[in-house]
């Protein structure tokens, strides 16, 4: 096979593209499933105040500070702290909250602790005991200028700092609370760096859910299950408490802080589409308990919203084909993390059957095949029978799903023909503005050089053999990342950038590390934030609480 500058090969590639993205994917799943909100956006009550920079129910109006008060109260709670949200960003909060001697309480919507934690396979660090121990040493500016160029320096460098600057110890401490790694400290299939820490079994669920869980129950923390936070309460523009729906009905808490755990918007596709993304035809990968709630509410309560730079874990995807199961079905070649949406030996052009972009991106970074057409009206993916049976009709199960996915054709995304502009046709193109970008494509295959966007030569595969097909590209949306701006304390900011007192964010829902891109090359870095995130906002609520 062919090799670039990377020395990788094509198929190599494609590995370690695979298994980074599923790095990310999982461990920024972690929080994907835990502790819903469902956002109650009323009259305010109380003072009415915080609306700086707010925006009412994440709809980039004007929002009011405070949410309605239920009609009638079952139970009341005192406390000085309310961590929403059990997941991988709210085990390390309520520990090191433990840790602390603070009062506090957690409330989780779901039956159990961990949401997709479970999934995740291990941690980011730099020159932790472990990688002291075998040898490895990484100078950390090399890693924080690794991200920060990838993302086209847009980030608060400060942010990755902290990250990189506490991750070592953020491994010891969460040796001391019992979680267990295997001791392998690797680059996770051929990430940037070899900071991925893998935990005991490869599983989260065994080296850090439990654990955590154990250790909950060790430190005698206040655990409520099956309970929906709905409401901030606010005075004085600080955070006075919240409202939730659990097993003993209408609930107050009463806090002097929140921190919001809620593993971000990622299975709402209102909220999506409040991102920008077409979500017509959509597929949700993720949890839907990732709702964006906790996003809401903060922006009702006077929020800065940070949803235009957010970044997302994303892929194309083609309506007629089934959704992606990222658990079992990551490498099928039809509908797969590289199958025939995601690009390569293929043609994309947009709604002005214009070619936008080289179609082999997966190669630099999975999830930045979206991007460059995020901004088209829409976008197609066209190839003949010869690039199908090369790259894709791999085996029986494969044609089959083709065959089944252009015969029921959902939401008319996929088509056969045999010229180009009978294609164009079925899209109501312009078929003499498709044809000849066709032809001008099927030039550069044969010349064997992509003098237009420089794909990699093997990839270019002329679109001549009938017949031919053409897709219309939808969107796999696996995860959001960010969406609240927050400080390096975990501090929720307002529209003037300053903090709202009482109110937190980690995990997905205050993730500041990206800006439109997911850079998902340096292994383990999600997780990595969920634990340090949690931490440092149990800290910083500590000493806000204290005065």
């Amino acid at each position: 096979m062919a090799e670039d500058n990377t020395g990788l090969t094509s198929a190599a590639k494609r590995t370690v593209s695979r298994r980074s993205f599923l790095t990310g994917a999982c461990a920024a799943g972690a929080l994907a499933a835990v502790g819903g909100l469902t956002a109650c956006a009323g009259t305010p009550q109380n003072d009415g105040q915080g609306t700086e920079g707010g925006s009412g129910s994440g709809t980039n109006g004007d929002g009011a500070a405070g949410n309605a008060a239920p009609s009638s109260i079952d139970k009341t709670y005192d406390t000085d702290l309310l961590i929403v949200g059990a997941g991988g960003s709210g085990l390390a909060c309520a520990v090191q909250a433990a840790l602390n001697n603070m009062n506090f309480i957690v409330v989780d919507r779901n039956s159990q602790v961990g949401g997709n934690a479970s999934f995740v396979e291990g941690m980011f660090a730099v020159n932790s005991s472990l990688q002291r121990e075998q040898g490895i040493d990484i100078k950390p500016a090399d890693v924080i200028e690794a991200e920060l160029t990838r993302d086209q320096h847009r980030q608060n460098g400060d942010y990755w700092l902290d990250l990189v600057n506490n991750s070592a110890d953020n491994i010891s401490w969460c040796q001391e609370q019992g979680v267990q790694y295997s001791g392998t400290v690797d680059d996770y299939y051929g990430g940037l760096f070899p900071t991925f820490h893998w935990f005991k079994e490869g599983k989260a669920a065994v080296g850090y859910v439990e654990p955590m869980k154990n250790r909950l129950d060790e430190l005698g923390v206040e655990l409520h299950l099956n309970t929906t936070v709905n409401g901030l309460i606010m005075q004085d523009k600080k955070v006075a408490g919240a409202y939730a729906d659990g097993d003993e009905g209408t609930v107050q808490y009463n806090a002097k802080a929140v921190v919001f755990a809620t593993g971000g918007f990622g299975g709402n596709a209102e909220v999506i589409a409040e991102q920008g993304w077409d979500t017509d035809g959509v597929h949700i990968v993720g949890s839907p308990n990732a709702a964006g709630d906790g996003y809401r509410l903060a922006m009702d309560n006077g929020g800065k919203n940070m949803m235009a730079g957010s970044a997302q874990s994303i892929l194309y995807a083609i309506q007629a084909f089934p959704a992606i199961d990222f658990h079992d079905a990551a490498e099928n070649p039809i509908n797969g993390y590289f199958g025939i949406a995601a690009g390569g030996p293929v043609l994309w052009v947009n709604e002005a059957c214009e070619r936008y972009s080289r179609e082999n991106l997966t190669a630099d970074n999975l999830v930045l095949q979206c991007i460059p057409g995020k901004d088209n009206k829409a976008n197609y993916v066209l190839f003949d029978q010869a690039i199908f049976d090369q790259f894709f009709g791999k085996d029986d199960d494969a044609k089959k799903m083709f065959q089944d996915g252009l015969a029921s054709n959902d939401g008319n995304s996929l088509f056969q023909a045999d010229t180009v502009e009978d294609l164009a046709g079925k899209f109501d193109l312009d078929a003499d503005a498709l044809k000849a970008t066709v032809d001008h494509y099927n030039e550069l295959c044969k010349a064997g050089a992509d003098t237009d966007f420089g794909k990699a030569a093997d990839l270019m595969v002329p679109v001549e053999t009938a017949p031919l097909y053409m897709a219309k590209l939808s969107y796999s949306y696996f995860f959001s990342v960010g969406g609240i701006a927050t400080d390096k304390k975990r501090r929720v900011l307002d529209g003037d950038m300053n903090p709202i007192e009482g109110l937190y964010a980690i995990g997905n829902d205050g993730n500041m590390l990206y800006r439109n891109v997911y850079t998902i090359n340096m292994p383990g870095t999600a997780f990595g934030n969920q634990v340090n995130s949690g931490r440092e906002a149990a800290n910083a609520a500590m000493e806000y609480v204290q005065g």
